[in-house]
């Protein structure tokens, strides 16, 4: 056994050494009560991800994970980053993302007994982190030194991979951290809980914007969502903790854990996130296989939900109270809004547990396809733009003028569907003038709220301007795509799709490149890629936008290739080239060194309008969560 593996299981037993103190009140630090006992624990975990990471940068190709996702071709950063490309090494770094952050509080915080609830909970998370560790043994070496790796997949070797995971984790921690707050008996608890809760949202936020971004421009899904698993288990706690801002006390009384209760749910959807992407219990197309440490979330979930109740009961204050209003605008907007939140995701939780529930009975692989998702949520969405309109006018409207205002809002949008204006979806055609008016009701409070200087309303402007975009972005660039489909083209020819034209230069072979092993067992080195790339010039309404496109043969992983996507700023083009007869003899003479350049290939194009909506509504959305913070830290300067 390894050192490094001895260090992970001691690790635990200290972890459970700190339970026992917590749970007998007994001294938790050493060193003249000036280093807490959790740190011997938490910093081997921190050494050994340390260790991994180092190992990953120089190459040391004894140890497994470095050997199977790492190469001498790829730069420093491209080493990091592949540390947490496997499902060990992303539990690896998970763990050291929690570790660490846990230490920080436990410094800042102190030995106090008003926190061993909290540290006691953060202990069992950790725990469970740590067994999951034991299990994959990211720090597994064999027995001799390979002179090589056999490289990192090709589909990761791209800056959001360096970027999108660590987002997630540190997103993903920061909800726990406010769960964990909600067991402090701390005077400073709320503050402290609502501020980790908005740092949470917002990395949480970012994280789903990056994933979109990567499967746009990188995985070639042709979009930037298709419900996938992976990706729908990440929305579910991001609108659980939306739901948690929009749960004031006026809808859910004075002495009720109905906020720490939305932290408690977001904190169990994290862990079946987990189980999900990383423990196997879904069929996915960035999940990973099958393991047993799905299960082993699933009981951590569990233990997640008890020591909640167990816990809240001692307050005797209800668990969970909710109450429909509609005695005034405000109210009734804020529980619109918090009911069809939490419908959304509902209904996205069913969509991503009703395949494991029918696995486990019936043996079958079955998914929800994307149509299931946009039929059941389409409803709660409007209903939440209308709530939209009555939380940013209600200084305006009494109950009677934002009634008139909904049911204007309906009525233009029926004359729209009739119309067929100006979609040709019937949907979007009817949600279009709510989400508009939605829009204009924002603008207006940002504005008044300027001129007042209320930081808090600016902010919350903000965030919902930033939705109502992306609901507008969603809409347009969904009904008005036009797909193209395959289409066979020549190099050096032009192509004509009516509205667009498009221009190929000629193929550009890739030679050869990179030396990577081809298995453990074997010393013999491969090529690692070669490919081919051809020139192409987008010509639409006067505008030229040229690009290089590509397409890659990997010996270990097959065909790849990343779509290309030609940005204007009012439409995007996304261009694929796919493999065929002629594509794939080329690519594989390049691969064993022969120069061959095909005389027809086949690609797919799809254009997509107003795609920058989306990506400027996310942008606004973090922009809004960010405001209050740096007006706090200015007003905080001498």
């Amino acid at each position: 056994m390894e050192l490094l593996e001895i260090f992970i299981i001691v690790s635990a037993f200290i972890i459970l050494f700190d339970i026992y103190n917590i749970r007998a009140k007994k001294k938790t630090t050493f060193l003249d009560n000036k280093l807490p006992v959790i740190a011997l624990g938490a910093g081997l975990i921190i050494i050994n991800y340390l260790y991994v990471a180092y190992a990953f940068i120089t190459s040391n190709y004894r140890l497994k994970q470095v050997f199977q996702y790492s190469s001498s071709t790829l730069g420093w950063s491209e080493r990091l980053y592949a540390s947490w490309a496997s499902n060990a090494g992303s539990w690896l770094f998970f763990a050291f993302v929690f570790a660490a952050g846990y230490l920080i509080i436990r410094f800042m915080l102190g030995e106090d007994e008003k926190n061993f609830g909290m540290y006691q909970f953060f202990d069992i998370f950790l725990l469970f982190m740590v067994v999951v560790l034991i299990i994959q043994n990211p720090v597994e070496s064999l027995s001799y030194t390979p002179s090589e790796g056999m490289g990192l997949n090709p589909l990761l070797k791209t800056p959001w991979m360096l970027i999108h995971p660590p987002v997630v984790f540190i997103g993903y921690t920061l909800a726990i951290y406010s769960l964990g707050l909600t067991f402090s008996k701390a005077e400073s608890k709320p503050r402290l809980t609502r501020g980790m809760a908005a740092l949470a949202w917002l990395f949480l936020t970012i994280g789903i914007a990056l994933g979109g971004l990567w499967a746009y421009e990188v995985l070639g899904w042709g979009g930037y969502w298709a419900w996938d698993p992976v990706e729908t288990s990440s929305l579910v706690p991001w609108l659980s903790l939306t739901a948690y801002f929009h749960l004031v006390s006026q809808l859910s009384g004075q002495k009720s854990t109905s906020k720490d209760f939305m932290l408690m749910i977001t904190g169990a959807l994290i862990i079946l996130a987990a189980a999900i992407t990383r423990g196997g219990l879904a069929i996915s197309v960035h999940a990973f296989g099958k393991s047993p440490v799905g299960y082993l979330l699933l009981t951590l979930m569990g233990i997640t939900i008890v020591y909640y109740l167990v816990n809240k009961s001692k307050k005797g204050w209800s668990y969970f109270e909710f109450e429909i209003k509609t005695d005034n605008v405000y109210n009734t907007a804020l529980s619109m809004s918090f009911i069809s939140v939490i419908m959304i995701a509902v209904i996205s939780l069913w969509g991503i547990i009703f395949p494991i529930i029918n696995s486990g009975l019936n043996g079958g692989d079955v998914s929800l396809d994307a149509a299931f998702f946009n039929k059941w949520t389409y409803p709660f969405v409007l209903i939440f733009l209308a709530g939209l309109i009555g939380c940013h006018l209600y200084e305006v409207l009494d109950m009677k003028k934002y009634s008139a205002a909904l049911f204007a809002s309906v009525a233009l949008g029926f004359i729209c569907v009739v119309l067929g204006f100006p979609t040709s979806n019937m949907l979007a055609n009817l949600g279009l003038p709510l989400t508009f008016i939605a829009g204009i009701a924002v603008l207006y409070n940002f504005a008044t709220s300027v001129m007042k200087k209320r930081t808090t309303q600016i902010s919350r402007s903000l965030m919902h301007f930033g939705i109502v975009l992306v609901v507008i972005g969603i809409l347009l660039s969904a009904t008005n795509e036009a797909d193209y489909g395959e289409i066979i083209a020549s190099p050096g020819t032009s192509l004509d799709l009516g509205e667009m034209e498009l221009e190929f230069g000629e193929f550009e072979a890739i030679e050869a490149t990179g030396l990577i092993a081809n298995d453990a067992e074997s010393s013999e080195l491969i090529p690692e890629f070669a490919g081919l790339m051809i020139p192409v010039t987008v010509n639409r309404n006067g505008a030229s936008i040229s690009k290089d496109v590509y397409i890659m043969l990997y010996a270990a992983h097959g065909i790849v290739s990343r779509p290309t996507v030609f940005r204007a700023l009012g439409y995007d083009v996304y261009i694929v080239l796919h493999q065929s007869q002629t594509v794939y003899r080329a690519l594989a003479h390049q691969l064993q060194g022969i120069p061959f350049t095909p005389d027809e290939f086949v690609i797919s194009v799809i254009y997509f309008p107003l795609m920058n909506l989306i990506w400027l509504g996310t942008l606004i959305m973090c922009i809004g969560v960010l405001y209050p913070i740096t007006k706090i830290r200015k007003s905080s300067k001498p």
